[in-house]
């Protein structure tokens, strides 16, 4: 299934999954027509997730004594509330998202078939894990829209009005209104994919430097390189200042959901509801790893990929060559995702850490509730 997945159709699908939330900008070609329309769109969606996260907002204060449904109400305004974070930040970033995507595209369409062939590789090797968890944000929403015809609650969330709405129509346009949410929460969740096929593509870039330093010979070419490689490496510093962003609101909501559903599952529910919270650890918890996979990875290939040239046949070159190869070995910064006193680095030994801090949460919570019940 997923050996035909090209470099262009990843590119396709990820600007599919990320549709509902707008942030794929228009290219730099379109009418001005479309721009009035994407932009109208984007408003309609982005007031559409406020005309639920308020009622949200209220169910969690008339609930405020039920340690479920509050906790449920909670989680619930959290997943909403990332909806209009994040297109806030995609708005602003709107003309640093166009060039990157103008770029890869690019990249991809013209590039030679050594390079083809390295895009490909990361295709193969990263398709069928985030369209695993594509499909699994997917699948959750339509889960919950469909058990919400089997169960008494009228509505797929818990959502308080000040208003009467068990009379047509405004019952089912509620429905309605609640379900699209749920698909936007769905897309919004989808970001991550999209950073993460940024930092793939910037990762795949310097891969394709290495091959080409292993087999070069001259210093002309070694000059031509060592250009090329600090233009890729400033394109993965604007892909990382980017990304980190739409990570720290991914790490900011995904540890509060955390939190709340550990009061949960360590509390005395039944077990079905407990099953409920087990899948909101879940999702954000793969929220997060979805940033921190291709983040490690990035840090890995932009600081090794100078080193490359050692593998070359330099033993057999010139010493004038050689000496300028000794001078392309003097160890380079890597790219990170970093935020200033809040991510020192973002990759999968932060993710670890994340995990340790969720559990140490959860031990603390446990022992404070226990107390308080004896």
């Amino acid at each position: 299934m997923f050996r035909n997945v090209t470099p262009e159709k990843a590119i396709v699908f990820v600007e599919s999954i990320v549709a509902l939330s707008h942030c794929w900008p228009l290219p730099s070609t379109a009418t001005k027509s479309r721009i009035f329309y994407y932009k109208l769109l984007r408003s309609v969606l982005l007031l559409n997730s406020l005309l639920l996260l308020f009622p949200l907002l209220y169910a969690i204060y008339v609930h405020r004594e039920d340690p479920v449904k509050f906790c449920k109400a909670v989680s619930l305004a959290l997943a909403v509330v990332q909806i209009p974070l994040h297109s806030s930040f995609c708005i602003s970033q709107y003309d640093r998202y166009q060039r990157l995507i103008e770029e890869m595209k690019s990249c991809c369409e013209k590039g030679n078939s050594h390079e083809r062939r390295v895009f490909q590789q990361y295709v193969d090797k990263y398709a069928m894990y985030y369209v695993a968890s594509a499909a699994w944000f997917y699948c959750t929403a339509t889960t919950v829209l469909i058990g919400t015809l089997f169960i008494p609650d009228p509505f797929p969330t818990m959502a308080e009005y000040p208003f009467p709405v068990d009379s047509e129509p405004i019952r089912s346009i509620i429905f309605l209104q609640q379900s699209l949410v749920g698909f936007q929460c769905s897309s919004a969740m989808c970001i991550n994919i999209f950073c993460a096929l940024l930092m793939l593509f910037a990762a795949a870039r310097f891969e394709i430097l290495m091959n080409e330093m292993r087999t070069d010979n001259n210093v002309a070419l070694f000059v031509k390189h060592v250009k090329k490689y600090y233009a890729l490496k400033r394109y993965a510093k604007e892909v990382t200042n980017t990304a980190r962003y739409t990570t720290l609101i991914t790490l900011s909501i995904c540890g509060m959901e955390s939190v709340f559903a550990g009061i949960i599952l360590i509390g005395r529910q039944p077990f079905a509801v407990k099953l409920q919270f087990v899948s909101v650890c879940s999702t954000v918890l793969l929220g997060v790893f979805m940033c921190a996979w291709p983040a490690d990875n990035l840090i890995y290939v932009s600081e090794n990929a100078m080193r490359a040239i050692y593998e070359s046949k330099w033993y057999d070159q010139s010493l004038r060559v050689q000496k300028f190869i000794l001078l392309m070995m003097i160890p380079q910064s890597p790219v990170i995702l970093q935020i200033r006193c809040i991510i020192p680095a973002f990759s999968l030994n932060y993710y670890c850490s994340f995990i340790t801090n969720v559990m140490s949460m959860f031990t603390a919570l446990r022992v404070i509730m226990y107390q308080d019940e004896n």
